[in-house]
């Protein structure tokens, strides 16, 4: 009888080197896989791959040793025996081929239905307690946390960069954590979950837990006691996810609470000259943990740029007034991972009349985003005035003064950020929002009933400036699609559907404003695919 040929274990179109290292499944479409697209790396496949699979006898010798570690952990923990055969029965372990649909099965994080199942444990109590605490902490299995903390730190803390590195995998290794330290991880891993093709499917769950902690720590939250910085940190998150994936009114809710909690917290007055803190921590500085220091600076000007953006794209009054302001900006992000002390500017001397004449004093990208969310809030204020002086009849120089004011500071901005890194998704989310609020202050102007000849003269000026503003935007649009969709800055639909509507009522300033609504149209609509990627938006011109 003649041999049958060797069958090569490796068929074509098998997984790329990326998913094989990361231990996923690959999709293998060609000339990349979703994980290597998202990821912005080659893919890369090994054709001469040797055979996989446990080596003769291998499998025997596993079993005796499994055998053994049985005999000896049964006399030490009852049950023992039956946790491991269940455990390491079956024939998961017979093949390590690709050809086994077992190796996919188990290659991929724990089913929906065991590992985020909401039903309480045996003699589990309300939310909140420690029973409860406990059955949140195992929703989530280790290989899945390790992966979603990468792509928190890889995809959400560059918007969001409110935690340090380091600091964060201390006290998650930690076998005990406190409640408001889980949940800030369950918030963590909802927004990643959110920003990753391979967790979609569990972004509801977590985000569900996450607001079930939150909601139970507020009713327990004594009055005047001690908030931990987790908690807010948490709610930063959650407003995130939920512009992201629910509703801007949902968001703007949630960072109503975050700013209510941060003022409970008196984060505004970190560095409060006059504050006995800001005093022990000169007189000490060895004894100071800059690093958590820090972190209540970020997390602080994290809820205020979201009630800022947030209250600006829905017309609505912000929550944190920056007349209490007395923290400094963030430091920079390399002193802030090195955990460095850096001593920055306090927004009110950036915002000046005369800080925009020295234009050598560089800022971090998100101290940009800090700046350019203080003008969202002043333009809106402006706004919000000029109606309560046209029903007074009191439109003067006022007026033209704010609006000229905030048209410099605009011009300084955009300047700014014209020289900064391009690549960089916080500093062209700056750009972007820069550039729209030159057509917004324009719409301002266009709210006046009454204009004299001069004031006339000078919106036509303010026009020309319009029609450039509009081209920059729809370039920067164009320039952040490059960097892929992951990596846009998650509230950039703020900023481009102001300018759509803008689009729609001044056609008459430019003959290719009906080409660009299209363009950022198109743009809303991929961004809403990989928010939704089962449904299709219908946006209509």
């Amino acid at each position: 009888m003649g041999t049958t040929p060797a069958i090569s274990r490796q068929r074509p179109g098998s997984a790329c080197e990326e998913c094989r290292r990361r231990k996923v499944r690959c999709d293998r479409a060609r000339p990349q896989c979703q994980v290597c697209f998202e990821t912005g790396i080659e893919c890369k496949i090994n054709t001469a791959r040797l055979p996989r699979g446990p080596r003769k006898g291998q499998l025997r010798t596993l079993r005796t040793r499994i055998a053994a570690l049985e005999r000896r952990l049964a006399d030490q923990r009852p049950g023992i025996n039956q946790q491991m055969a269940g455990l390491f029965g079956g024939s998961g372990i017979e093949c390590d081929s690709e050809d086994d649909p077992l190796r996919e099965i188990t290659a991929l994080p724990e089913p929906v239905s065991e590992a985020f199942s909401d039903e309480p444990q045996s003699g589990s109590k309300s939310p909140g307690s420690s029973e409860s605490h406990g059955r949140s902490n195992s929703l989530v299995s280790d290989l899945m946390r390790a992966d979603l903390d990468q792509l928190y730190f890889d995809r959400v803390h560059p918007f969001a960069p409110i935690l340090q590195r380091w600091r964060y995998h201390i006290w998650a290794k930690q076998p005990k954590k406190s409640e408001a330290q889980t949940c800030l991880q369950y918030a963590m891993w909802t927004v990643a979950a959110s920003l990753s093709a391979h967790f979609q499917s569990f972004r509801d769950t977590l985000y569900h837990e996450t607001r079930r902690v939150l909601d139970a720590m507020d009713l327990k939250s004594p009055s005047g006691g001690i908030i931990a910085i987790e908690q807010a940190q948490a709610w930063v998150l959650v407003s995130i996810y939920e512009y992201m994936q629910l509703s801007p009114y949902q968001a703007w809710m949630s960072a109503g609470r975050c700013c209510r909690l941060v003022l409970g917290m008196r984060l505004y007055e970190i560095d409060d000259p006059n504050s006995p803190l800001t005093l022990a921590r000169e007189r000490e500085p060895t004894l100071v943990d800059w690093t958590g220091v820090e972190e209540q600076r970020r997390t602080f000007w994290m809820a205020y740029s979201l009630d800022r953006f947030i209250s600006f794209h829905n017309a609505l009054p912000y929550t944190l007034n920056e007349q209490l302001i007395a923290t400094r900006l963030p430091a920079p992000e390399e002193e802030f991972e090195a955990g460095h002390p850096s001593v920055t500017q306090f927004l009110p001397d950036v915002m000046s009349r005369n800080a925009h004449i020295d234009s050598s004093i560089g800022l971090s990208p998100f101290s940009e985003c800090i700046i350019l969310a203080t003008i969202c809030g002043r333009a809106l204020s402006h706004r919000q005035q000029v109606a309560i002086e046209q029903i007074k009849g009191d439109v003067v120089d006022g007026f033209w003064n704010r609006h000229q004011w905030l048209h410099e500071m605009l011009s300084h901005r955009i300047h700014a950020l014209s020289v900064s890194a391009q690549g960089d998704p916080m500093l062209i989310f700056a750009r972007i929002v820069a550039q729209t609020l030159v057509l917004f202050l324009h719409s301002v102007l266009e709210s006046i009933t009454w204009k004299t000849g001069e004031h006339l003269l000078g919106i036509i000026e303010y026009e020309r400036l319009c029609v450039i503003a509009a081209h920059e935007v729809v370039s920067l649009v164009k320039l952040q699609s490059q960097l892929g969709y992951f990596k846009v800055h998650p509230l950039t639909p703020i900023p481009i559907m102001m300018c759509t509507e803008f689009f729609t009522t001044h056609q008459y300033l430019d003959s290719s404003f009906d080409i660009m609504l299209r363009e950022l149209i198109e743009c809303l609509q991929d961004l809403d695919r990989v928010k939704n990627p089962s449904q299709s938006p219908r946006l209509s011109v």
